[in-house]
């Protein structure tokens, strides 16, 4: 369906009679571009769109009732509304192919008001002939079918809404949904809801037998699991996904703590027990040096004094043995000693020189000797003691001690100054505070995960054992009943669609894995940064692969890389299901950067397909964008809001600077 024109006649801020020329005046011109700031009316520009093709179903309601009338009302001008004979109404004109012929319909929704009441009119005309109230029927129906309201959304690419399905995790939900939708698979959702109810309805009237009955109630509870189980998957994987943004949180906190000077509590107990080292090692020093000082300092001050005694010492004990010596060893002792050691004769001057010889071996060293100490052997072990432990020590031993405590003192300063300084920073505190709140995060949701897994092994588990016993039911109940009831027929029909959404969907995503990575990589400004994109089809969940084919985190792009990937998504969607419907986009590039940007404007929206509206700000589409899209622009309006007449005017320009350029 390709939208040619939309007619608004007192709609919104739209009054009076205001006419959008939509239709595309070649294959390179495929752009409609509406510029408007926030307030003048491109929101109702859109509404308008839904409201005129689908009416009540639009807001989510299957007939015409008060809530729907009301919300239409309010949606009508209000200053038309005062006057009793005006006239509201949407038109749109759009062309549609069927069996490869193309028709042009006219859809008017118009609504008469009177007072506060209010009553709608519909009217179809199919290639200038207006369709009766039969056929008018059967072609709503038709587009409900063929272009649902479901569809019309998916096809409005809202900057905000894939923001927020980035940011809350929700691609995989959306995929499967979108999958379902643009592949027509939810008309086979529809039948087998239809089936249901009828065999529902079956088991109700009990035209069902108590094996059906009880088959059916089985499958009820299967279906139930297994849309269980779906749960549990996509909660862990948003679980997952959560942890690494988290863990992400946490690196990023992390770092800019560390660059300014913040302690994580395992780096502050390091330092602590880098603190504890340090005094320790000071303290036995301080020991050291204290005992020195209390000890042996007074005798080191006078160590060449207390060595001088000690060789005075020794030589008072030598004159002492000397002269012990001198009087045990006489001439005539030693005379007789000798001449009990030999027979030989002996002179008489012998002995006198072997007194003298032995009384010299013992004579102090110093002939002037005289006693001062006269020490006991004790006192002089003491001694000897003390003037060899002072010949041990040094003084520059305990100087470098003393240098090395003060070294180490300023060393702990610092680091109490870093931990002071964390401590005191609010802002320090609370990165730790957060970081803090963050690993509890994660531990609970490790924690949730575990516990998830291990009921999904068991419901698993139980939707085998339920699968397996349906199946063994099933054949008793074939068995039983050799002829095709309608029981029989629903069942297999039931499994017949399932298996081929299934097949569907893994053929058809095969395909948007091609589609979406050559498209990723023309847009992103990492080339070839993605070569391989894959989509589990039971699952929806989507897996980045790089080079080297390892797994790329999608936490890892940047916002405006995580839109250019769902924008690649889609397209490729609907490149592949082959449908033919406009691309709207609504304030598309807000969170693109200036490269990005322009990779949108010169090869994504040209390729979207026939028929690309555009609703933007003059900051979103500048004239430097513009300038890049305007080539394949045919249709330009601008809204401005006339806050005197409080209405919207539409001209058919781009914003001044376009006017601008036109003059120079």
């Amino acid at each position: 369906m390709l939208i040619k024109e939309l007619h608004l006649e007192n709609i919104g801020s739209y009054k009076d009679q205001n006419l959008f020329d939509l239709s595309h005046q070649s294959s390179q011109k495929n752009v409609t571009l509406i510029g408007g700031e926030n307030g003048a009316g491109k929101t109702t520009f859109l509404n308008s769109i839904k409201l005129g093709l689908f009416g009540c179903y639009s807001y989510g309601y299957k007939t015409e009732n008060d809530e729907y009338y009301r919300r239409v009302y309010s949606y009508l001008n209000a200053q038309a509304r005062k006057q009793e004979q005006s006239s509201f109404s949407i038109t749109i004109v759009f062309s549609e192919t069927e069996n490869y012929i193309t028709h042009t319909y006219k859809f008017k929704r118009s609504w008469k008001v009177k007072g506060q009441a209010i009553k709608e009119y519909f009217e179809i005309m199919k290639d200038g002939r207006i369709l009766n109230e039969a056929e008018t029927d059967i072609q709503r129906s038709r587009l409900r079918e063929l272009f649902p309201p479901k569809l019309f959304d998916l096809c409005l690419f809202d900057g905000e809404e894939i923001s927020r399905i980035i940011i809350e995790n929700k691609l995989a939900s959306y995929l499967r949904e979108l999958s379902t939708v643009v592949f027509n698979l939810d008309l086979f959702n529809s039948l087998e809801g239809d089936l249901l109810s009828y065999l529902k309805q079956e088991m109700d009237e009990k035209q069902l037998s108590a094996l059906e009955q009880e088959i059916f109630s089985l499958q009820n509870e299967k279906k139930e699991k297994t849309l269980y189980i779906i749960k549990i998957k996509e909660q862990i994987n948003k679980s997952l996904l959560r942890i690494e943004e988290l863990q992400e949180t946490y690196t990023s906190i992390k770092k800019d703590f560390e660059t300014h000077g913040g302690l994580v509590k395992e780096e502050r107990d390091k330092l602590n027990e880098q603190m504890r080292a340090i005094e320790a090692v000071r303290k036995q020093n301080s020991e050291k040096i204290r005992e020195f000082i209390q000890t042996l300092l007074p005798l080191y001050l006078n160590k060449d004094l207390l060595v001088a005694a000690k060789q005075q010492i020794e030589e008072e004990e030598s004159l002492t043995l000397y002269k012990q010596l001198e009087q045990k060893l006489t001439v005539e002792r030693l005379t007789e000693v000798l001449k009990n050691l030999s027979n030989s004769l002996i002179k008489e001057h012998s002995a006198t020189d072997l007194q003298e010889l032995l009384l010299n071996m013992l004579k102090p060293n110093q002939s002037d000797v005289t006693y001062i100490h006269r020490v006991s052997p004790s006192q002089r072990a003491e001694v000897e003691m003390v003037v060899n432990a002072l010949e041990k020590e040094t003084s520059e031993k305990y100087i470098d001690l003393i240098d090395q405590n003060k070294e180490m003192l300023v060393e702990s300063q610092s680091l109490r100054q870093r931990m002071n300084i964390n401590d005191s920073a609010n802002e320090f505190i609370e990165m730790l505070n957060r970081m803090e709140q963050i690993k509890a995060e994660i531990f609970t949701l490790e924690k949730a995960i575990e516990e998830s897994k291990s009921e999904l092994e068991d419901k698993e588990k139980e939707l085998l054992s339920l699968s397996q016993l349906i199946e063994a039911k099933q054949k008793v109940e074939e068995q039983g009943n050799k002829k095709r009831n309608s029981f029989t027929i629903a069942q297999n029909l039931m499994k017949l669609s399932t298996e081929f959404q299934k097949l569907q969907h893994q053929k058809k995503l095969q395909q948007v894995q091609i589609e979406a990575t050559q498209m990723l990589n023309k847009l992103m400004r990492k080339h070839q940064y993605i070569p391989v994109i894959r989509i589990n089809p039971e699952t929806f969940e989507v897996t980045l692969y790089d080079q080297d084919r390892e797994i790329i985190s999608k936490e890892t792009l940047s916002a405006g890389e995580k839109q250019i990937l769902l924008l690649s998504l889609i397209w490729a969607m609907f490149k592949c299901s082959g449908r033919r419907v406009p691309f709207i986009f609504d304030t598309l590039l807000g969170r693109l950067d200036k490269t990005h940007k322009r990779n949108v404007l010169v090869d994504f929206i040209p390729s979207c397909g026939e028929q690309v509206l555009i609703l933007s700000t003059n900051s979103e589409v500048d004239e430097d964008h513009y300038k890049l899209l305007k080539n394949h622009v045919s249709h330009r309006y601008l809204l401005e809001f006339n806050t005197e007449k409080r209405k919207t005017e539409i001209s058919h320009q781009y914003f001044k600077f376009e006017g601008e350029e036109q003059m120079r």
